[in-house]
C-alpha cells in the first residue's frame, strides 16, 4: 500500500446519548464495528496517521482491541465542551503538517473511492466536502492551514461548521448517498445497518 500526504482525525468522543451505548464500538457485522470501518478506510486509502479522538470509556475499549500502526488515540478528558476541542486536540496530535480528513465515527459507510475523490481536489479550495442531491456529506479535507488554524484558534468554544464558513468550499458531487448519513439513534441503526 502507498502512503499518501493525508492524514484523519476521526471524532468519537460524544456520550452518545441518544444511542444508549458507543458509538464507536457498534457492530457493522462481520466481526466489524463503526470505528474499524472508519479506520479501515482511511488506512486502505493511504493515510500517513488516523488519530481517533473520543473519551475516557472508548480509550478502554481501543486499548482492548488490536489496530494498525498508524492509528492513535487520543483522549478528549472533558467531551462536553464540543466538537471543535475534540478536533483541535486531534489536529495537535498528528505528526505531519498536511491535509487532514475528518470524520465522525457515526458515519461506517466511508469509502475509499470517496476518499479518493475528495483528494483528486485538495488544493482547489480550502476545504473540499462530498455532496449527494446538492446536499453536503463527510468526510470534509481540510487543508494543512486550516488545520494549522484550528490548532492555534483561542475559540475552543467554536461551531465546527461555522468556523470552516470563513474559507473557501468546494463541493464534490459524489454518486452515493451514504455520504449523509449520520447514525445517532437506535432507530436510524436498525434502517441503516442491516444485519449488524
Amino acid at each position: 500500500m502507498v502512503t499518501k500526504d493525508f492524514s484523519a482525525v476521526i471524532l468519537a468522543a460524544g456520550y452518545s446519548q441518544r444511542m444508549g451505548q458507543s458509538k464507536l464500538s457498534l457492530s457493522f457485522g462481520q466481526d466489524r464495528s463503526f470505528l474499524d470501518c472508519c479506520i479501515g478506510a482511511f488506512i486502505d486509502f493511504g493515510c500517513a496517521e488516523v488519530v481517533v479522538v473520543t473519551n475516557k470509556a472508548g480509550i478502554t475499549w481501543i486499548h482492548g482491541r488490536t489496530w494498525p500502526d498508524t492509528m492513535h488515540p487520543v483522549l478528549n478528558p472533558f467531551p462536553r465542551k464540543g466538537r471543535f476541542v475534540s478536533l483541535q486536540l486531534g489536529l495537535k496530535a498528528l505528526d505531519k503538517n498536511q491535509p487532514v480528513f475528518l470524520h465522525n465515527v457515526d458515519n461506517p459507510f466511508v469509502t475509499v473511492e470517496i476518499l479518493e475523490k475528495l483528494a483528486f481536489y485538495a488544493g482547489h479550495a480550502d476545504y473540499i466536502r462530498p455532496g449527494y442531491a446538492g446536499k453536503h456529506g463527510h468526510p470534509v479535507l481540510i487543508s494543512a492551514k486550516i488545520a494549522s488554524d484550528i490548532i492555534t484558534t483561542k475559540h475552543a468554544g467554536e461551531n465546527v461548521r461555522e468556523y470552516l464558513a470563513q474559507y473557501t468550499q468546494m463541493l464534490v458531487p459524489v454518486n452515493d448517498p451514504n455520504v449523509l448519513v449520520n447514525i445517532n439513534t437506535p432507530d436510524e441503526y436498525k434502517k441503516f445497518i442491516k444485519n449488524p
